[in-house]
């Protein structure tokens, strides 16, 4: 995940220099934040797909619910039986958590650790006016 974005950051830098050396205008220092914004906004979304979709708790409530539901009953392991799928699911599922602190925490640190790399390299590379070196 590090080395995609390091390497996603490393690209929009070469491309900046390149597309300067091809007569194509680098970007304005005064848009490295919008720009940093817009790629910062796709690297978090890609690196924290798997984080934000809807978590472990939801696929394991998934799989016990239908695994219950086919048998027509739920039992434990102690020997109880119930036919009340969702709270059988709900119970054997409960410290999976929801993901939603794993999904915050990914999007932050992303954001984070991308702009301020973005915005410093974009600032380092970026023009005032014209295509000057």
């Amino acid at each position: 995940m590090a080395a995609g974005g390091a390497s996603f950051l490393a690209f929009v830098v070469i491309s900046m220099m390149f597309m300067c050396s091809l007569g194509h205008p680098r970007p304005l220092c005064s848009d490295c934040g919008a720009l940093c914004g817009t790629n910062c906004s796709a690297e978090v979304k890609t690196s924290c797909s798997d984080e934000c979709s809807g978590g472990a708790q939801a696929s394991c409530r998934s799989g016990v619910f239908q695994q219950c539901t086919a048998n027509s009953m739920c039992c434990s392991s102690n020997g109880t039986c119930t036919c009340d799928c969702n709270t059988v699911a709900q119970s054997r599922c409960v410290g999976l958590g929801d993901g939603y602190t794993r999904c915050e925490a990914c999007m932050r640190g992303t954001s984070e650790r991308c702009y301020r790399t973005c915005n410093d390299d974009c600032n380092n590379n970026c023009k005032k006016k014209g295509c000057h070196q």
